[in-house]
């Protein structure tokens, strides 16, 4: 990725792909994304249908080497409107992005991949 760059994101589990604005990116620092706001409980609760909301959350991702060889990784979402459903999608993408780190240490420290069969 690089900064200005514009990418297409599909997951299995939120159905559609969808652009993510890249706003900024430092090597092995940071990453700073945008992309559009939904409102409304997450997909994966039955019975649920967030909507497109009018504005972006921004996503910013700082990595921080530590001493042991390992890396930090923190996450923060923000942007989200004060009202129940922005509040409702915010639960939803926080944890999404903690099933991603899960996923993500899970493949990196012992090769397996926790998403695999997941959504057949």
């Amino acid at each position: 990725m690089e900064t200005g760059a514009t990418v297409e994101w599909d997951f299995h589990d939120f159905p559609g792909a969808f652009p993510v604005y890249v706003i900024e990116v430092v090597a092995d620092e940071k990453i700073v994304l945008e992309w559009q706001a939904s409102e409304g409980e997450a997909h994966n609760i039955e019975g649920s249908e967030p909507k497109d909301a009018d504005y972006r959350t921004r996503v910013t991702m700082n990595f921080k080497g530590l001493d042991d060889g390992r890396t930090l990784v923190e996450i923060a979402e923000e942007g989200w409107r004060e009202n129940q459903a922005a509040l409702g999608a915010s639960y939803g993408n926080c944890q999404g992005w903690s099933q991603m780190l899960c996923a993500l240490k899970a493949w990196i420290e012992h090769g397996i991949n926790l998403r695999e069969g997941m959504y057949k």
